[in-house]
């Protein structure tokens, strides 16, 4: 095989592995998630509570390629049982909203900015006293 036939063939396994990574769900509080449609809005969410537990922590929602006009936008976050929206704002060439929303049952945690239909979620599994 030539050199340029392997690499290429390196690449295309690389791509297809980290693929299959990126798009496996989180199945604890402490978990991060990202859109993957590259012709639409890139939108993440990313918790920062610890692993097992029904509190997500700190909720941060990032729209990472919004339009340069664009200095702040509602997001939307979905929740088990409960959904509300809180603003977030340019910061460097993202629009980035944090929040806290407390104790969550299990399920999807997911935000949303307004304008746009797509959405990143993180599940969320309350291993609290079932062991």
């Amino acid at each position: 095989m030539t050199r340029s036939k392997l690499l290429r063939t390196l690449t295309v396994a690389g791509t297809i592995a980290l693929s299959a990574v990126a798009t496996t769900p989180a199945a604890h509080a402490a978990a991060s998630a990202c859109t993957h449609d590259w012709s639409g809005p890139q939108i993440c969410i990313e918790t920062s509570g610890q692993d097992g537990l029904p509190n997500p922590g700190t909720v941060t929602a990032t729209w990472t390629n919004p339009p340069k006009s664009r200095q702040s936008a509602t997001v939307y976050i979905t929740t088990p049982g409960v959904d509300y929206s809180f603003k977030a704002k340019r910061s460097g060439s993202e629009i980035v909203g944090r929040t806290a929303p407390g104790l969550q049952g299990t399920g999807d945690l997911c935000v949303r900015f307004k304008g746009s239909s797509h959405k990143a979620c993180v599940e969320l599994i309350d291993r609290n006293g079932s062991f």
